[in-house]
């Protein structure tokens, strides 16, 4: 952990387990992918390549693993009045940056990344792309995710499902379907044997249904989210949340994007 520098830093062991804990909540509140995605690793900071399938259905490729980073301050006012008062710090800062680095992740893991070259589950060329239809009345949704769990099956893809929507078609499946009672949200998790996931990284009317297994996809971890020390501005001392993750599609006909 030498490379973190947190031995430099003017806090306690405490301070610092107490940062972790806000990290690791922070996170946990935000991230979507890591909810239905297979865990590979952590394999350790060192791991910077990986191999993955080719998104045009080649060879495999070496691909760097994105370092993913949201810097934050602590002011020495506040870290000098904890030393010599005995009162708490305030971690709004650390909470701030550990949402920001966690929807990087998801947004890394959905739109892909640009810079490293990594494509996203809705950028994915060859994903299998479905007409949708008014999800908000009638059937709609239902009747379309079975056609896209045939479109799975059709191509032999097998495991684990899961839904994952934008904030807003989610919305319009949490309603009761006339004649049954129940919630069509319920319905469709029932239909997949799995779970309806939303995220606000994706844009509007935006709906994949994934068959997730490790067979299919996977998220590769290097370094796990955590905390360093970078030094100081002025008076004030600076950090970094950071962490390296790579969204790994090893079938992209186990991707299905409906277009509304």
């Amino acid at each position: 952990m030498d490379y973190l520098m947190r031995d430099d830093a003017p806090l306690t062991d405490s301070q610092w387990a107490e940062i972790d804990a806000k990290v690791i909540a922070a996170a946990k509140a935000v991230l979507t992918g890591r909810r239905f995605l297979d865990i590979y690793g952590p394999l350790g900071s060192g791991i910077q390549m990986l191999e993955v399938p080719s998104t045009q259905g080649g060879p495999k490729k070496a691909t760097e693993i994105p370092l993913l980073s949201t810097d934050f301050t602590l002011a020495w006012r506040d870290i000098q009045a904890a030393e010599r008062m005995g009162i708490p710090l305030s971690y709004s800062e650390v909470l701030v940056a550990a949402t920001d680095c966690a929807l990087q992740e998801d947004k890394m893991i959905f739109l892909g990344s640009k810079k490293y070259g990594v494509e996203g589950l809705l950028t994915l060329p060859g994903a299998q792309v479905m007409d949708a239809g008014d999800w908000s009345e009638g059937e709609g949704a239902f009747l379309d995710v079975v056609a896209g769990l045939q479109g799975l099956i059709q191509n032999q893809v097998y495991g684990q499902k899961a839904l994952v929507t934008s904030p807003d078609v989610y919305a319009q499946l949490q309603r009761i379907q006339p004649g049954t009672g129940v919630l069509e949200s319920k319905r469709i998790q029932k239909l997949i044997e799995g779970k309806i996931f939303q995220t606000p990284v994706l844009p509007q009317r935006t709906a994949l249904l994934v068959a997730c297994s490790e067979q299919n996809m996977d998220l590769a971890i290097g370094q796990d989210m955590t905390v360093g020390y970078l030094g100081t501005t002025g008076l004030d001392h600076e950090f970094t949340v950071l962490e390296t993750a790579l969204l790994r599609v090893k079938n992209q006909n186990a991707v299905i994007r409906f277009q509304f």
